[in-house]
């Protein structure tokens, strides 16, 4: 009977490490070694990382083992320079403006480079070639914009030195919130209402669900090693979930690590109607208030006279200029081709803004679980939006580990699509790709939905 317990153990050893050793072989392969442009050998790796993925999730239990080699994966990927977004160098630039004492807020890279102080400060011309909107104002906030700084301190000049250090800022972020996860069973802030308002994490454990953010190639990928900072966004998020509002210190708190979040990408702004329509007017009243105080105590370092209308000018022309991977604005797009004869972004974008923010007002008056809203909510977005690159699900993700819904693994899959625009300089996008990964997104939702509707009539 020893020997048979041995051979099995030596065998599901030997499977592990197998599963390990795929899984970090094709990371690397596709990290360091596979360019955008190469979309049949990207696609290739990340089919291929995805079916190990399903393996590591069926072989790993273990709370120990999934974090370690949650960090581990992620850590292949520390000297990796992002090859699927340029992103990166927008980063570089703010920080390098900040750390020298230039409000990055209040300059555009088209008209810095050609100040005396550019060699000084950037150094690296390629970097301003390299910035994919030097003619927009940042759009980044005050805490990220902190990160950047920070990281352009401790990099001393050096590129790869930024890169490393940006990255490490993701990875102790990630690793904050893993050990939150696994460590606390539920998060406060999900049972602050009424009994109804509290989500089931019987069904499914909540562990159970972060193996499959844990090991997910588009986590990793796009976080770590595309260097995007919704892994950061997220940590704060569930943080302020945790702490919870149950007396006036934690709901300081709580609206505190809130802020720091809406303070590092702006998107959780969007969930304030529902945390109000939680924890009820009184309650939700004090705690987005307390938010928008601390988020204006973040940005009172770098007010200046004309940083408002300079920051939304930005952000305005993203949501009215800008489009990639769209899935409902494509087809009023191609409505708008017909009747028109033009592109009608402009019209469309505030009209789908306006639909969308009805949307996100109806569905947090209507959810009665806090998770299961903050997802309806973020699918309606980004359906409703008109840029969707890849790394936007990942914040789908972390939201998807507190409910029963999956089709937010199968978008990490099909997002990779999108990749097939950058196999030529002309940025063509293939559009019988985006039609089949949304598609398979919305089949996936339809089958969730009826499934989840059947088990409650039951």
């Amino acid at each position: 009977m020893n020997y048979s317990t041995n051979i099995k153990s030596l065998r599901d050893s030997f499977k592990k490490l197998i599963l390990i050793f795929a899984f970090s072989c094709l990371l690397i392969w596709l990290g360091y070694f596979t360019p955008r442009q190469s979309f049949g050998q990207l696609i290739s790796l990340y089919s291929a990382l995805f079916v190990v993925y399903f393996f590591l999730i069926k072989t790993f239990k273990n709370a120990r083992e999934v974090i370690f080699l949650g960090v581990f994966f992620r850590l292949l990927l520390l000297f990796a320079v992002p090859a699927l977004s340029d992103d990166f160098y927008r980063f570089v630039w703010d920080g390098r403006l900040l750390f020298n004492g230039i409000n990055p807020y209040t300059i555009l890279p088209t008209d810095f480079v050609q100040t005396f102080d550019f060699q000084r400060i950037i150094g690296d011309k390629t970097i301003f070639e390299k910035l994919n909107s030097p003619n927009y104002y940042t759009v980044y906030p005050p805490l990220n914009q902190l990160i950047f700084a920070v990281s352009a301190a401790l990099s001393q000049g050096s590129l790869f030195g930024n890169i490393v250090a940006l990255r490490i800022f993701i990875l102790l972020a990630e690793v904050g919130m893993f050990l939150k996860i696994i460590s606390s069973p539920t998060p406060l802030l999900a049972g602050e209402g009424s009994l109804e308002s509290n989500i089931n994490l019987n069904q499914r454990s909540i562990f159970s669900s972060f193996r499959l953010y844990a090991f997910n190639p588009l986590i990793i990928i796009e976080l770590t090693g595309n260097l995007h900072f919704e892994g950061v966004v997220m940590c704060f998020l569930i943080l302020a979930f945790y702490v919870g509002v149950k007396n006036r210190k934690s709901l300081v708190f709580s609206s505190f690590l809130f802020a720091c979040a809406v303070c590092v990408k702006m998107l959780p702004l969007i969930f304030i109607p529902l945390i109000i329509k939680q924890i009820g007017w009184k309650k939700g009243g004090i705690y987005a208030s307390m938010v928008g105080l601390f988020t204006a105590l973040f940005f009172l370092p770098f007010l200046d006279r004309m940083l408002i209308e300079k920051l939304f000018s930005s952000v305005n022309l993203y949501f009215q200029k800008f489009e990639f991977n769209a899935s409902f604005y494509y087809l009023v797009r191609a409505v708008g081709f017909k009747i028109f004869g033009y592109n009608i972004i402009g019209t469309a974008g505030k009209i789908m803004a306006f639909l969308t923010f009805s949307g996100v007002l109806l569905i947090s008056w209507r959810s009665k679980n806090l998770f299961v809203g903050a997802l309806a909510i973020l699918t309606l977005y980004f359906a409703m939006a008109t840029t969707v690159h890849p790394w936007y699900v990942t914040n789908l993700l972390v939201i998807a580990i507190f409910t029963n819904f999956r089709y937010t693994i199968l978008w990490s899959y099909t997002a990779f699509f999108s990749y097939a625009t950058y196999q030529t300089n002309l940025y063509q996008e293939n559009l019988y790709l985006v039609a089949l990964e949304y598609l398979l997104v919305l089949g996936m939702i339809i089958y969730e939905l009826r499934d989840n509707f059947s088990i409650n009539q039951k």
